[in-house]
């Protein structure tokens, strides 16, 4: 028997994964291992992170109760 090792972007993974569940499986054996790799960091997500991490709590007009009148 032999192992195969394939390292694939996700916009083929599942192109990839249609074709081995197509093949005879009686001498196949899949076994996936899949592994999330942080994406780079960009400006965006950067600055979406750091608001994530405030909380409402320290933004005095979210305090006020006519701000959740809004909601209502």
């Amino acid at each position: 028997m032999h192992t195969i090792k394939l390292q694939v972007h996700d916009n083929i993974y599942s192109h990839i994964m249609f074709l081995l569940r197509n093949l005879d499986t009686k001498n196949l054996k899949i076994v996936e291992d899949r592994v999330v790799l942080p994406s780079e960091t960009t400006e965006e997500s950067s600055e979406l992170q750091a608001f994530s991490n405030h909380s409402a709590n320290l933004i005095e007009e979210w305090k006020d109760a006519d701000e959740d009148n809004i909601w209502k």
